[in-house]
């Protein structure tokens, strides 16, 4: 096998910046130009920095930056790492995932992982068993219709947990709405977080305060490895089941996931 898949689940908030910007928010999270949605560039930089990988760290990353030799390319070549399932506040569940057709379809077509996705319009929200006529997804509200196929997809996607507990949640809580509403949900309901500096006195300094958007805790994201001259067989298998730590801001306890592996 020449390509491995790996989910990535949110233990705590992820910051994955792309710097300072003139918005309101000071210092947004990495998103695709074109959708929208969430993304982790630097995955290869975080698996390499966990050292979970100490023994085969040349052969699978590549030569250090620093080296003084002729650099040598790593057999492995890493993608980002991209949205699959968005944790989002349901006063009927308390939180639900949410995730939409395009991620789906991306994510199959990336890993074979074989199902059917349905495709609901701009008004549905197709769950697993339907419990009530609306569900609200923050102050979204959209029609309640269970779907067969979402059973089977939120069984699959629940492999991606770290313990039964949300094993067990994500395969009844995944809720699957239009590509449009998806990019809306993850547009807005990322978590913004106010930040100040404080001086040598104890007292905020002035105009030192700015704004960091976080990706939510329970946050299921996923990339692939592929190896185009190698097979990689268990070359990669490290990382099953292992916690690093992924983006800024790791001081203040941000960026841990869980690593599990898909394919």
């Amino acid at each position: 096998m020449n390509k491995k898949a790996f989910f990535i689940y949110a233990e705590s908030q992820i910051h994955a910046g792309t710097g300072t910007d003139v918005g309101i928010v000071d210092l947004p999270i990495q998103r695709e130009r074109t959708t929208g949605f969430p993304v982790i560039q630097g995955v290869k930089g975080a698996l390499r920095s966990s050292d979970l990988l100490s023994s085969k760290d040349e052969e699978i990353f590549g030569s250090t930056p620093d080296t003084k030799e002729e650099s040598l390319p790593g057999k492995v070549n890493f993608s980002e790492a991209k949205i699959l399932l968005f944790p989002v506040r349901s006063p009927q569940k308390v939180f639900v995932w949410v995730t939409c057709p395009l991620v789906l379809r991306r994510f199959q077509r990336l890993t074979d992982i074989e199902f059917d996705i349905p495709e609901p319009n701009n008004e549905e929200a197709y769950v697993c068993e339907k419990n009530n006529e609306k569900i609200q997804l923050e102050e979204m509200e959209f029609t309640e219709e269970a779907n067969e196929n979402v059973k089977n997809i939120a069984e699959k996607l629940s492999n991606s947990s770290p313990d039964d507990y949300m094993k067990a949640k994500i395969a009844k809580d995944l809720v699957i709405v239009s590509d449009e509403m998806f990019k809306n949900i993850v547009k807005t309901m990322t978590e913004i977080v106010p930040r100040i500096r404080i001086g040598e006195n104890g007292v905020v300094k002035q105009g030192a305060l700015w704004y960091e958007e976080y990706l939510p805790q329970d946050t299921v994201m996923y990339f692939v490895c592929r190896s185009d001259k190698n097979e990689l067989n268990g070359d990669l298998d490290e990382l099953n089941g292992k916690i690093i730590t992924i983006g800024g801001k790791e001081s203040t306890g941000k960026g841990i996931v869980f690593i599990k592996k898909v394919i």
